[in-house]
Formats: C-alpha cells, structure tokens, sequence
C-alpha cells in the first residue's frame, strides 16, 4: 500500500511559525495574539480516529469516515422510528384538508386497553386478615378413628338376598373358547363380490329383532 504524501507549501503557515520563533528569541513571552494560535498555526488539528497519519500505521488502521458530530448522544433513534412517532405524525393538514382531499386522518389512533394496576383491584387481598381461632385439636376436624366395614356388607350370609332372581337379562350369542361361534349364528348368504346390500342389513337387523324377543317369549 503507496504511503501518504506530505502536505504542500500551500496546505500550512510558514509566516506564523517564524514569527512565532522570532518572539521567543527577542521577548521570551508570547502576545494576545499568539496566545490565540496553540503550536503556532491555525489548521485544524489531525486527531485520530479522525484523521491518519501518513505513514505505513496510518495506512493500516484507517480513520473512521462519516460525521464525527454523529454519535450515540446526539439524537435518539428510537425516538423517530417507532410506531408511536410514525401515528402521531399524520400527514394531514391542519385546515381540515388534506392529501388527495381527504378530511379524515390518514392512520386511525387505536383505543388502547389499559389493564389496571395490582393494587385498584382485588383489594381484599393485600388487607390484613383476622383468623379466628382454631378449636379443633391437633387442628383437624377429621374423625380420629375411621369407621369399620362390617364383614356382612362384604360377605352377606343366607337371608339377605334371593338367589332366584335373575340378573337383568341381555342377547348372549353361542360361543365356543370364549369367543363367538358365528357358524351357529343364521347370516346372510355369501357372494362373490364383497359388497353389503341393503336386503344383508335387512337380513342382520330382522336377525337381532329376533334375539332381543326371544328372552321375554319363548317359541
């Protein structure tokens, strides 16, 4: 990387510094207006990371390029990009006419709900509560010694029941090993192509008519 050239005649004051060793040598003092000029010159002074020094150091690390008035205390972005300063910033006239004659704001404030704080509801709770006092012993009110199943109600002796009725009857289909023996039961007749028809539901409903009768009527 090429090195920075140094400055021309034209870019800094001889004049000043030599008149400012001038009157060093005859006063040993410095005037008003040498007091004004620090180091003898008026340029603006080169401060990184500002500016760079022209040499391989400056060239390497390169000066920071914008405004240097523009910094994190100079203004607040947040203030002029969020959505509350985009709707309170209609763009509308204050004559009551505005773009493209239109009389009604441009965004519709939205009615907010504000939820009430802890302490405007439910007052109750941050009261201070009274208990009474406790009276039951070892404070609980269960029963100390819990009643007893009587043997009867788990084993009922001769008497308390009549064996010879019957339970609530139901439609018990012949099985074999547990499991129905559907070739006792009539079904329909089988076909080649497995499709039900309506005369095979006809058939199965006409089938469980006949079983529910026959536990009240016998043939």
């Amino acid at each position: 990387m090429p090195l920075l050239e140094s400055p021309i005649l034209g870019r800094y004051n001889a004049r000043v510094r030599l008149d400012f060793q001038n009157s060093l040598d005859s006063e040993g003092e410095l005037n008003d207006v040498q007091k004004e000029h620090p180091f003898g010159t008026t340029q603006e002074k080169k401060i990184f990371p500002f500016h760079h020094a022209p040499d391989r150091l400056g060239n390497e690390f390169a000066p920071i390029i914008g405004d240097p008035d523009r910094g994190p205390g100079t203004y607040n972005h947040a203030e002029r990009n969020n959505l509350i300063y985009n709707l309170a910033q209609r763009p509308q006239s204050t004559k009551g006419y505005s773009m493209g004659a239109r009389t009604t704001p441009r965004f519709v404030i939205i009615n907010k709900h504000v939820t009430p704080a802890p302490t405007t509801y439910q007052s109750i709770w941050i009261k201070e509560h009274k208990h009474k006092a406790v009276h039951f012993p070892f404070l609980s009110n269960v029963p100390r010694f819990l009643e007893q199943v009587q043997d009867r109600e788990l084993f009922p002796g001769p008497g308390t029941y009549n064996p010879y009725n019957l339970p609530h009857r139901h439609v018990s289909w012949p099985g074999k090993f547990g499991s129905p023996d559907w070739s006792l039961v009539p079904m329909p007749q089988r076909r080649t192509f497995r499709a039900e028809l309506l005369s095979d539901k006809e058939f199965k409903k006409y089938r469980n008519l006949v079983a529910y009768l026959s536990i009240y009527y016998s043939d």
